[in-house]
């Protein structure tokens, strides 16, 4: 026999009989899984679930997504996947829908650019103080909301906000037309999700019909309200 062949099998023969550790082997038994990359079904891999299904609460699995925790004047804005999108910073000035609602519920205030002003104390003087102090920024918060309440689920506190969104015209002088666009928020959460996270409510006609803020880019849910669907009709763990 050749000898390079007969050293050749035998050291396929020695390696054979070693015990080489694997990847699996290197990682304790109970090592969570880091993927959250869309699985092959198209679905997220990133957990949403809440710890419990019990009254009240929605079928393990189907909650909204729990928004990322600031860390002390810094907010995350993320995507379905858990991707951090964008950061938000308190004390900067935010307009847009999207940031708004991410920073009330990553803050539970309004972003420093909303100059509260309830009704009894006129909405003209508030607009003129507001705009010297924010420009084109400004945005009129006046507070409590109480009108058709009925559409919106139970909050834990007894209360709703609402909060100017602005549009075509807003802002532009010291007198303008709060116009239709506002958002509507508990901070304390409300009891059907059995969570004191803030939820967030957005409503394009002046409170005819809503769609909820889902806690990520992008995320929001079916239109309610005056068209005809109820909030509890309509599909909310998503």
């Amino acid at each position: 026999m050749n000898k390079k062949y007969a050293f050749f099998l035998l050291s396929l023969l020695v390696l054979s009989s070693c015990d080489f550790p694997t990847a699996s082997d290197s990682l304790p038994s109970d090592s969570p899984s880091l993927d959250s990359s869309p699985s092959s079904s198209g679905e997220s891999s990133f957990d949403t679930t809440i710890s419990s299904d019990g009254p009240g609460e929605p079928p393990l699995g189907e909650y909204r997504i729990n928004p990322k925790p600031s860390e002390g004047d810094t907010g995350y804005v993320y995507d379905q996947y858990g991707e951090i999108v964008k950061e938000l910073y308190r004390n900067e000035y935010y307009t847009d829908l999207e940031d708004v609602a991410a920073y009330i519920v990553t803050f539970k205030e309004t972003p420093v650019n909303y100059y509260f002003s309830d009704e009894r104390n006129g909405y003209s003087n508030a607009k003129r103080e507001c705009y010297g102090l924010y420009g084109d920024a400004c945005r009129i918060f006046p507070g409590p909301y109480d009108s058709n309440y009925d559409y919106l689920p139970h909050s834990l506190d007894y209360k709703y906000n609402e909060a100017d969104i602005g549009g075509e015209g807003y802002a532009e002088s010291s007198s303008w037309n709060r116009g239709a666009l506002r958002v509507v928020f508990t901070i304390k959460g409300i009891s059907d999700y059995g969570s004191d996270v803030p939820v967030v409510f957005y409503t394009g006609d002046h409170y005819d019909t809503f769609i909820e803020y889902k806690n990520y880019y992008g995320g929001w849910g079916e239109e309610f309200g005056l068209s005809g669907s109820s909030w509890e009709s309509i599909d909310t763990w998503f």
